[in-house]
């Protein structure tokens, strides 16, 4: 018969914790001060189980705060691209598909290709056109398997093979495409050899410059199968204009630290359906269903379904146990049909969405502009002393939402202050050495 000591080392071995200080750490911790031998069978079952379940909950916390850091990474590379960024990595958590539109020239490709290469395991990427053929999309066939009545497909480098995809122009796809597809995004699965096999596919994200070109009968199946739908312009505010033109001149590239493995994207999935989802929240859900339609605006059954994952997964990045009315804000982006819906989403959210207090808030707005005209500005005898009182203004502000209650908002809000106080730093920095070497002149 196993000893109760063994079970324990046994159990540590499979976490793999094998240091053995740390080893006895844990198991003092556990024990209480008990010997291990002198447990009956139902307490050490009950030490194995706190010994899993809290191992589960720290290793859980280490891969979102990994996560949370691919996305400052990407961020600080891919200005004005929050919300994207954001929904890109919720498709992953959620095994969902994400259409990317709006004008040519906005990072839509750059912006996904970044993230693929970030994830373990390879993206499939192909630009569609009206003669793009299954083969270039699924794989040619073997040749070497038609002699024997064979039609196998050399699928392992295309889109059956890979966790991820990118399909650039999804708008101009023919028909024959199209259905394929369908199979693809909803069962994970394609025809080879005359059967259907499954697919590792987790995420699939379009792109198409017009939108227009999807909102028809015949390509309603496909925008359908996007749980989300987004839209990215050209960069809107002044100065990351000028921080774009910045990194551009000076020959900038963005690097990914950060690299996230499929078996860390499946643990993180797991914990997504681990969090809770309260009667309160679903009472919430279905009273935004019924004002939504008193509008004219209908979802179908399957994609409320798809829904309340999505709201765990914002929950779980927010750090949240469980999912609130303040999680709903992403629903803008999964809801609508026509484009012009999204204005009428946006009015009836907002009141779920409380958000950040109105004075906070507005003391937020007042600041970043005030950061935004500091790092546009071009008055050099001044600037150390507008950075210093545009910085402490950031730190304030940082420092007085630790004292509201927390949540997503307000992390949110943390993340947005900051990364203006650490550009504010370095352009103040950039401009003192600059004035010293025409000093040493």
């Amino acid at each position: 018969m196993t000893s109760n000591s063994s079970k324990i080392g046994c159990l540590l071995s499979d976490l793999g914790i094998h240091e053995d200080s740390q080893r006895k750490a844990i198991a003092s911790n556990y024990l209480a001060g008990r010997k291990a031998s002198e447990l009956s069978e139902q307490e050490i079952n009950e030490v194995l189980v706190a010994i899993r379940q809290n191992h589960s909950q720290a290793n859980t916390c280490d891969l979102r705060s990994k996560l949370l850091r691919l996305e400052q990474e990407l961020n600080r590379n891919y200005l004005e691209r929050e919300e994207l960024i954001r929904v890109v990595l919720l498709s992953l958590l959620t095994r969902q598909h994400t259409l990317i539109f709006g004008k040519p020239g906005a990072a839509k490709s750059s912006l996904v290709r970044a993230i693929a290469s970030a994830i373990s395991g390879g993206c499939f990427q192909i630009q569609l056109g009206k003669d793009t053929t299954t083969d270039q999309v699924f794989g040619p066939i073997r040749v070497s398997e038609l002699p024997n009545d064979r039609l196998c497909r050399a699928y392992q480098n295309f889109l059956p093979g890979k966790p991820l995809a990118f399909l650039d122009e999804i708008d101009k796809a023919n028909s024959v495409i199209l259905n394929a597809l369908y199979t693809a995004m909803e069962e994970r699965q394609f025809l080879n050899d005359g059967k259907m096999h499954s697919m590792p596919l987790v995420s699939l994200f379009g792109a198409a410059n017009n939108l227009a070109n999807l909102q028809t009968e015949a390509l309603a199946p496909l925008l359908d199968r996007f749980l989300f739908r987004i839209e990215v312009d050209w960069l809107q505010s002044d100065s990351n204009f000028l921080e774009f033109i910045r990194r551009k001149a000076e020959g900038e590239r963005s690097i990914l630290t950060t690299v996230l493995s499929l078996p860390e994207l499946k643990q993180m999935q797991e914990a997504v359906r681990k969090v809770g989802f309260p009667k309160r929240t679903q009472e919430s859900i279905a009273r935004l269903r019924k004002e939504l339609a008193s509008e004219g605006i209908f979802a179908s059954d399957r994609r409320w379904g798809y829904i309340i994952q999505l709201l765990q997964a914002v929950a779980f990045l927010d750090g949240e146990d469980e999912v609130m009315e303040d999680n709903f804000a992403i629903l803008k982006h999964v809801l609508w049909s026509d484009k012009k819906q999204i204005t009428t989403i946006e009015r009836i959210l907002k009141p779920l969405c409380k958000g950040l207090p109105a004075k906070f808030k507005q003391a937020m707005d007042r600041a970043i502009a005030k950061a935004d005209a500091v790092l546009s500005s071009q008055d050099i005898s001044t600037l150390a002393g507008q950075c210093a009182l545009a910085i402490a203004d950031l730190n304030a502000l940082v420092e007085g939402g630790k004292r509201l209650p927390q949540s997503g908002r307000t992390k949110q809000a943390e993340t947005i202050l900051t990364q203006r106080i650490t550009r504010l730093e370095a352009y103040s920095l950039e401009h003192m050495e600059q004035q010293q070497t025409v000093c040493s002149i």
